[in-house]
């Protein structure tokens, strides 16, 4: 009976592409949410306050500029595994308020596609294209100087 050895060759150049360019697709389509959720802010704050939140205008306008800080943190790489993590907490919490709470099938469709597509990043790493992977390799070449 022959034995297989099977490897998975990756080449990591081409996954941090790969990771780099599901980081900037999902961190615009944060920028995106972020942009509506401020565009049609008197809609947004009004569900809010429909929805019993406490302090509507202040969670609202909390969760619209923590979109747009996490879209830019999650292009740019920076605490990539935690941002991407938290964007996907923010932007259900976004889409119930956007929404009023009457989920429809696009919306729930939409969001799983960003878990789907934050995935990589949280589990994985944001690869070598971050400023996550720049100031690691930073500090590890300050140790090892010599």
């Amino acid at each position: 009976m022959p034995s297989f050895d099977f490897h998975c060759q990756i080449d990591e150049d081409i996954f941090s592409l790969t990771v780099f360019l599901t980081r900037l697709i999902s961190g615009l389509v944060l920028l995106y949410v972020a942009c509506g959720c401020l565009l049609y802010y008197r809609d947004f704050l009004y569900n809010a306050a429909a929805l019993g939140w406490p302090m509507p205008v202040a969670v609202g306008i909390a969760l619209a500029v923590s979109l747009l800080f996490l879209g830019l943190l999650l292009i740019l790489g920076w605490f990539a595994r935690l941002v991407a993590a938290i964007s996907i907490a923010v932007t259900a919490l976004a889409g119930v308020l956007f929404f009023a709470g009457n989920f429809n099938k696009i919306y729930v469709a939409l969001l799983l596609l960003l878990i789907a597509a934050l995935l990589p990043t949280t589990l994985l790493g944001p690869g070598k294209i971050s400023l996550d992977y720049n100031h690691a390799f930073r500090r590890a070449k300050k140790e090892f100087r010599g």
